[in-house]
Order: structure tokens, then sequence, then C-alpha cells
């Protein structure tokens, strides 16, 4: 009877882990569908940065059910011309660690950015 307690539990942590797995990481781009992008000043890599500028940073973002919204503080040196082309948040195993752990009131995301070319 223990033993078959013992693997009851278990079985039921690693289909927990497994449920926690599969649904940790999700990653949503907002892009312009006006404006040209900044160009970097080396192209590497083979993704859909390739050819853009981009600024990257990690923010723990407060949630509750009543959130109005979320700033986006973007450095003015990275970002001459102030107006964003594409924002991307992308959500991590760890972020969802850290939603769980506080009840719902924190949240870590990933965000990367690219700037629109300054007006001439």
């Amino acid at each position: 009877m223990d033993i078959k307690l013992r693997r009851v539990y278990i079985i039921s942590a690693i289909l927990l882990l497994a449920a926690l797995s599969l649904q940790s990481c999700y990653t949503t781009r907002l892009v312009s569908t006006h404006g040209v992008p900044m160009p970097p000043e080396t192209m590497e890599g083979q993704d859909w940065y390739r050819d853009k500028m981009y600024g990257e940073y990690t923010a723990v973002v407060k949630t509750s059910v009543l959130t109005d919204g979320m700033m986006i503080k973007v450095p003015k040196e990275k970002c001459e011309s102030g107006k964003l082309f594409s924002v991307e948040f992308t959500d991590t195993f760890g972020g969802n660690l850290l939603y769980m752990v506080t009840f719902g009131t924190r949240r870590k995301v990933k965000i990367k950015y690219v700037c629109m070319i300054p007006d001439i």
C-alpha cells in the first residue's frame, strides 16, 4: 500500500512539472506597418532581427486583475527618434514560477524593441 501511494505521488509530481514546462514560454511581437526600422551596424545572425538594430532588457511587471497598463522605458541614446517599430514580449518558465510564488502579483518578462529611423 505504501509503495502504491508513493508511486502516485511521483507520477503526480512528474505530470505537474510537465504541465508547467509545456506552457512555460510564449512570445508576442507587435510590429508597425508604417515606418522603417533602424538598420544595425553589422548584420549578424539569421533571425528576424538580422537587419534591424534592437535593444533588449528584462523587467519585472506588477500584475493584478485591474492592471491599467505597462510603461516601456527606452533610453534616448538607444532610440534617437523616440518611435518604436516593434516590441516583443517573451515570458519564460522562470517568469511563470515568479508569478506562482508571488500569487499573481509579479511577472518577469524579456522585452526586445526596434526603433524607427529618425525623420530627416
